[in-house]
């Protein structure tokens, strides 16, 4: 019974000391997994109904689109604005809560250039599908090549002998000179009349109403826009999130941005569409950040 008793102790030992040796392997595997490099560069992520934007370091900022480099590591600040989301990048396996009030990190070294989604996998609403981003991972940017000094060419002419072509005389070079600026002048001037006459005509704004974001709000105005065929659209977007101008019905529309799409416009920014290509009937659009927001525009 003591010998039993003894080898029992035995095994709970062997047990132990397993267990104690897994954990410990897989603590440091998480801390080394964990553990940002020392010159990984931070983002910031910000998860809003329903898109998403960056900020860089140095304070670029972009919407639905995040442009990293290859083979540099990077350390992601990832928060909500409204609801809960959740950020993730399915082809590197990234997928971390986004979430109101609070941070949370995660970091990833890109080996591979080329174009992934971005995507929300936290249902946030109506248009949870719609939350999407793009990455681009591009080339690693190698210093540039020093400059060589310019190169100095020394003449071999003799100055006292110069050649005949280079002997013009004072009377002759000034009055090439006086035809040659008076020729330019006419065609600076005929430029300008006509430059002028082709921006002659007047413009059409259409404005993204502050508050827009906020359904049921008003959103553009006027919803329904009416332009002569050629006309130039300025869209102010006058809210502080960001919106766009896209023809179609949603996002699930195939003709969407066919006809025309102002692409993200920033709070505050402006953008413009030109109508000269746009075939003359109705034509609905919608905000593809807020597909709530919609309008028609009839060209004449």
């Amino acid at each position: 019974m003591a010998g039993h008793a003894m080898y029992e102790w035995v095994y709970i030992a062997a047990v132990v000391a397993v267990l104690i040796f897994v954990g410990a392997a897989s603590w440091d595997v998480e801390r080394i997994i964990e553990e940002v490099p020392a010159d990984a560069e931070t983002i910031k992520v910000i998860g809003q109904q329903w898109f998403w934007s960056f900020e860089h370091a140095d304070g670029t900022k972009e919407v639905n689109e995040l442009h990293v480099q290859k083979d540099k590591p990077y350390r992601f600040e990832i928060t909500s604005l409204d609801v809960n989301h959740a950020f993730n990048v399915p082809d590197w396996t990234l997928l971390i809560d986004a979430v109101p009030g609070r941070i949370n990190t995660l970091w990833n070294m890109f080996t591979e250039d080329g174009e992934y989604l971005i995507q929300c996998r936290e249902y946030c609403g109506f248009s949870h599908y719609n939350m999407k981003a793009k990455l681009f991972v591009e080339p690693a940017v190698t210093p540039a090549a020093a400059e060589s000094p310019p190169t100095t060419t020394t003449s071999t002419t003799n100055a006292a002998a110069p050649p005949p072509s280079a002997t013009v005389a004072p009377t002759q070079q000034q009055g090439q000179q006086q035809q040659q600026s008076s020729t330019n002048a006419t065609s600076a001037a005929t430029t300008g009349n006509a430059t002028a006459a082709a921006g002659g005509g007047g413009g059409v704004t259409l404005t993204i109403l502050e508050g827009a974001s906020v359904q049921g709000s008003p959103d553009y105005d006027p919803d329904e826009l009416k332009v002569k065929k050629g006309d130039k659209i300025t869209v102010n977007n006058a809210d502080t999130m960001p919106h766009t101008v896209t023809s179609g019905k949603s996002g699930s529309d195939p003709t969407s941005g066919k006809l025309f799409d102002t692409s993200i416009i920033n709070g505050g920014d402006s953008a413009e569409i030109d109508t000269a290509s746009v075939d003359a009937g109705a034509h609905p659009y919608y905000c593809m950040v807020h597909p709530y927001m919609t309008g028609t525009l009839t060209v004449e």
